[in-house]
């Protein structure tokens, strides 16, 4: 099978390592890539914003199946695009896109399909949305810019002041461009966080075992939030009981939804949840993996990745099951100093072992040095027989790179 990879992460190389073991992979192509990744496959040079560009490549190369990584292409059309010329694709078409492509869209889903969710209120405009904040209103609420920001329009407000410069920075300033145009505004929910991923033909939903995600930038849950620090699987708090609960007080219902809504969704589905005294809740919807917990989650599967993906693809999935080891897996993100605010690229990296022991998340060749090339550079990816175990084996890996300013937290998994 001839397959083309989609994004430059870390969430991409941690597909591309394990789609590697599959006995299918003839061809392996990932676009653009980066240096951990053309340790497997063999990168190529066109923008993820060229879907013209990409189906091109896919059909020259005879590619049975694109696997894309980040949200973008899809939301944009890719899959639609790619369907057109007969390729397969890993992901969804536009319509189920949207529901990550789209806050308003997506809390509108839930409250049609009765899935559990937050209160909230959609705003298209400043003025209404200062109104509303000019009244009394009650705090924390949680402010979310209504398109794609890389996971940095949600922020979590405690006062009017606070509200107001939020949404003057999302709709006057436009810090996310056209993303923050339009907002929701949520009441804020209080429990643990969890992370929940299906891989799905839009019929069939097979689960992956859930994770637990550390979002802000600094140790004991402080400073911004970024694209995520760490992780660790399986999430401690699953249950039987919570499984059952999930299955048919959310899933059930998106599986009717997108029955009546004719959504033809094939990929994966990232379903944010805060666990909270009343049952599990959604947060919000994704269409790919999660990263860093694809980090956690794939190291984890015992049968052929590979073979799940084109299997859900060709909306065949019924017959297909996972295979789970009976370890833990952690993973520690070495960042970048000033990370999720400035930070300096092309910084030498040093490693005392092989580099490809590590996940590259944010690295690029400089010649033959690697160098850093975003906020998360590196993902410190381990197993054990036990959390605590898979843990220390994840520090062991961070304490063995260096390059200047670097940082990560030190209380994952606590």
């Amino acid at each position: 099978m001839n397959v083309l990879l989609l994004g430059s992460g870390g969430r991409e190389h941690s597909i591309a390592k394990k789609i590697s073991e599959s006995k299918k992979l003839k061809k392996f192509y990932a676009i653009p890539g980066n240096p951990g990744i053309n340790n497997l496959a063999e990168n190529i040079d066109i923008s993820l914003s060229d879907i013209t560009g990409i189906i091109n490549f896919a059909k020259e190369s005879k590619i049975d199946l694109i696997i894309c990584g980040p949200e973008n292409p899809l939301v944009a059309g890719l899959t639609d695009e790619a369907l057109k010329n007969n390729i397969l694709v890993f992901g969804p078409k536009k319509e189920g896109a949207i529901l990550e492509g789209s806050k308003i869209y997506a809390k509108k889903f839930m409250v049609k399909y009765n899935i559990p969710t937050a209160d909230f209120r959609c705003f298209n405009s400043y003025n209404e949305a200062k109104k509303y904040f000019e009244k009394k209103v009650i705090f924390p609420v949680v402010i979310k810019a209504d398109g794609l920001a890389s996971g940095k329009g949600v922020v979590i407000v405690n006062n009017k002041a606070d509200a107001l410069e939020t949404i003057n920075k999302y709709m006057n300033k436009k810090i996310f461009q056209d993303a923050g145009e339009r907002i929701v505004v949520e009441d804020c929910l209080i429990g643990e966080e969890m992370s929940f991923f299906y891989i799905t033909d839009g019929k069939t939903f097979l689960p992956l075992i859930p994770a637990k995600d550390y979002k802000r930038a600094l140790d004991n849950d402080m400073g911004e939030n970024t694209g995520g620090m760490g992780s660790y699987a399986p999430h401690l708090s699953i249950t039987e009981k919570l499984k059952k609960q999930i299955h048919e007080e959310i899933v059930i219902n998106i599986k009717n939804g997108f029955r009546i809504e004719n959504i033809d969704y094939r990929g994966i589905l990232y379903i944010g949840l805060m666990l909270t005294d009343d049952g599990p809740k959604v947060i919000e919807f994704n269409c790919r993996f999660g990263d860093p917990e694809t980090q956690v989650i794939l190291p984890l599967i015992e049968n052929d990745l590979l073979e799940l993906m084109y299997s859900a693809a060709l909306g065949k999935l019924e017959s297909q099951h996972i295979k789970w080891k009976n370890d833990y897996a952690a993973c520690v993100v070495i960042a970048s100093g000033g990370y999720p605010a400035e930070f300096k690229n092309g910084l030498k990296i040093k490693f005392d072992i092989d580099p490809y022991e590590y996940i590259h998340a944010g690295t690029a060749f400089n010649k033959k040095q690697i160098v850093t090339n975003g906020g998360r550079v590196l993902n410190c990816v381990a197993i054990g027989p036990s959390k605590k175990t898979a843990l220390e084996n994840a520090y062991t890996l961070a304490k063995k790179v260096h390059f200047d300013n670097l940082y990560y937290r030190t209380d994952i998994g606590k």
